[in-house]
């Protein structure tokens, strides 16, 4: 999807870095490593990246978690599928904490040493699954999920214990699945939709936007300030391609919905590093890439990513001013890294 756009995008990178202000420039992801063969993943889900830049990733197929060293080596695997102490339901999210690895399934909250071994275990008060929660060490997560009792998709914020701290965001999934019926049974695609964009700062506050518009929000006491904000303009989506969607929707039939978008999503991947400082990776007819804003909302830096993947598709995370991207493929789970300004 957006091989199309690469030569255009460093191109006009160069040309933007000509004009002074924050600092501009291209990063060049280059391959850690491949994980194929018995270590293959036939699911990989999420990833994590301790200071001595270990690799922990999950398997959203059978819930065991491998960590890898630098190189690819495999240094240690363990969890699985199971209701006992070390295994998962529904593993959903990990975090690398020091010489901890924090485990968050639909029903509990788990901690690891690095070696696999269960330190401690505690039941969440509520069942939530969702896709791809943001976990702080205190035990607060935040996680946008589709709820089928009322028809929405919704950003919330929860307490160590899983119960909902509060409502972030919603909105209406008829918005972009017209025919959804609350309380009923579906299935739809929400990367055509507007997805919720989230993460947590050094000292615990909720980073979060909406796909559909550059505006970067933190919340501070529960209630939410504006950190930056611009006015950009979305890329139109491919002729060519939204005809094979459009084909594709008119077969479906309820409980399954598909969105026919006309228009990129603005923005794709929001994490926040260590230094504090908010990454964004940014897709408008204005620029395309990293967009880097300090703790404070200021506009730190530009930077276009020359990768040999399709960035949108990546799962992201940062350890060590590294920028590590996770990419599945039919030669396996590739892990992919550059160094951050």
């Amino acid at each position: 999807m957006i091989g199309g756009y690469r030569r255009y995008v460093v191109v006009a990178a160069l040309l933007l870095c000509a004009c002074g202000g924050p600092e501009r420039g291209t990063l060049q992801p280059e391959l850690a490593f491949r994980i194929s063969g018995e270590t293959g993943l036939r699911g990989a889900r999420d990833l994590t990246v301790d200071r001595a830049g270990n690799v922990t990733v999950f398997d959203y197929n059978d819930y065991v978690i491998r960590r890898f060293d630098s190189t690819g080596t495999l240094l240690t695997t363990f969890g699985g599928t199971g209701d006992t102490a070390g295994r998962f339901e529904h593993l959903m999210a990990i975090r690398a904490d020091g010489d901890s690895l924090l485990a968050l399934d639909a029903g509990s909250w788990s901690v690891f040493d690095l070696s696999g071994a269960l330190r401690s275990r505690r039941p969440l008060a509520d069942t939530v699954i969702c896709d791809h929660p943001r976990l702080y060490p205190d035990g607060r997560w935040a996680a946008g999920c589709i709820v089928q009792a009322t028809a929405e998709q919704s950003l919330t914020s929860r307490r160590a214990d899983g119960s909902e701290e509060r409502q972030v965001a919603s909105y209406a999934l008829g918005e972009f699945f017209p025919g959804v019926e609350a309380g009923e049974l579906f299935f739809i695609n929400p990367v055509q939709a507007r997805a919720y964009l989230y993460d947590f700062t050094p000292d615990g506050r909720l980073v979060w936007m909406a796909s559909d518009r550059l505006r970067v929000l933190v919340s501070r006491n529960g209630v939410d300030e504006t950190l930056f904000e611009a006015e950009v303009t979305a890329l139109p989506f491919p002729e060519e391609e939204r005809a094979a969607l459009e084909e594709r929707q008119a077969r479906l039939g309820p409980p399954l919905f598909m969105n026919v978008p006309y228009r990129y999503q603005l923005v794709h991947h929001l994490f926040v590093a260590e230094s504090g400082d908010v990454w964004l990776y940014l897709m408008s007819a204005e620029r395309t890439g990293l967009l880097r804003l300090s703790s404070t909302g200021l506009e730190r830096g530009f930077y276009t990513l020359d990768a040999d993947f399709d960035v949108l598709s990546a799962r992201l995370t940062e350890a060590g001013r590294r920028l590590y991207f996770m990419i599945r493929g039919p030669e396996g789970t590739a892990i992919y890294s550059v160094g951050l300004p």
